[in-house]
């Protein structure tokens, strides 16, 4: 029994990637949701080939090992043999390959195991189980919304799964409600605040040099980190580009940035080394983040991830448009974009002055 690959050509010069295989006689063609450069000419793009021929090979490795332990194509009589516990746990195997979202798939596997630790058959498993299950999560566990929303959208998907792979009949998780998340409050600096930083110094300069790097260009600290230098270019209009895969949307992105955050680099080097190759975000790190905020005399709980957040909120609130700070924060979903929006709206501070019980010659 053999797994191959089939190439589906789409748009961009890039070709969708899918497993076929033979069950009892009958073609399966699965989608892998991973995707290869037809033409690949940069470096990036031939390391994402090479990446992703890597990842195809482990797939279809684990797929062969699925169809020879009868894992797929089962038989209605083995179907409630199988245990959904042992299901779940399979995914987070194959995410840890994979290397996406593995630790949030293994925390909610923790979640799940706590619930059921003698497992579950798959005919025991029911909406009833599922509304249970978002009970303990958010009640006897008292997790937050966020968390527990997090957990409880992974293990539907692991239903949804399920039903896909024919082991229940009838997909349980489908058009059921997760816990409510409570929306976090998304910290920022301001202009001037960001001032501040720049003329308080750090005890570590290369943290300081690379926080205000990610206020000026929104890129995220998991972004920051893998960046070489000779992912520093200029456009066709001679403007400074950042040409990278977002490490969460495995996306590639053409990042504007601007002169003064190339200034904050130094002096421009020609070699594939990391520009923050001294770097090493820690917890000790974070110490000395919040120690520079305070020296600065700002009393807000500042992370490194707040850097980014300052970028998007300030970028609205000098009144670029939605679509454009969606780009540049290379988000898949414009409601991710608008939550920034909520945090400084200065139109909606002069919409609520523009109502008053006294006469204008009273106002201050």
């Amino acid at each position: 029994m053999k797994v191959n690959t089939y190439l589906r050509p789409s748009t961009e010069g890039k070709s969708n990637i899918y497993l076929d295989y033979y069950i009892n006689g009958t073609r399966q063609r699965k989608k892998s949701g991973l995707f290869l450069y037809d033409k690949s000419k940069t470096r990036l793009e031939k390391d994402h080939n090479k990446e992703t021929n890597e990842m195809i090979e482990t797939m279809k490795a684990e797929l062969t090992l699925k169809i020879q332990r009868n894992e797929i194509g089962f038989h209605t009589s083995k179907k409630k043999e199988i245990n959904f516990v042992k299901y779940f746990k399979n995914i987070v195997d194959k995410r840890e390959v994979l290397g996406t979202n593995y630790d949030g798939w293994r925390s909610a596997y923790k979640q799940l195991l706590e619930f059921s630790p003698n497992g579950l058959h798959f005919n025991e498993l029911n909406r009833d189980y599922l509304e249970n299950l978002k009970h303990f999560l958010t009640v006897d566990k008292k997790l937050k919304g966020t968390s527990a929303q997090r957990y409880f959208n992974l293990i539907k998907h692991a239903v949804h799964e399920a039903f896909r792979d024919r082991l229940i009949d009838i997909d349980y998780a489908h058009n059921m409600k997760s816990p409510t998340r409570e929306e976090p409050i998304k910290q920022y600096l301001t202009d001037n605040e960001l001032i501040l930083l720049t003329k308080t110094e750090c005890k570590n300069h290369e943290l300081k040099k690379a926080f205000l790097f990610s206020c000026l260009t929104g890129m995220a600290y998991a972004d920051i980190m893998k960046i070489h230098w000779n992912n520093l270019t200029k456009d066709n209009d001679g403007k400074w580009q950042i040409v990278f895969h977002r490490k969460k949307t495995k996306g590639l992105q053409y990042h504007q940035i601007s002169d003064e955050s190339i200034e904050i680099l130094g002096e421009i080097q020609n070699s594939e080394e990391r520009v923050f190759k001294n770097l090493n975000y820690n917890s000790w790190m974070n110490t000395m983040l919040r120690q520079w905020v305070f020296f600065a005399g700002i009393k807000k709980e500042i992370t490194f991830h707040c850097a980014r957040h300052t970028y998007a909120t300030l970028l609205l609130n000098k009144g670029v448009s939605l679509s454009v700070v969606q780009e540049l924060m290379g988000h898949q979903d414009i409601k991710t974009t608008r939550s920034y929006a909520k945090v400084m709206d200065s139109n909606k501070r002069l919409a609520s002055d523009l109502i008053s019980l006294k006469p204008k010659n009273e106002e201050k």
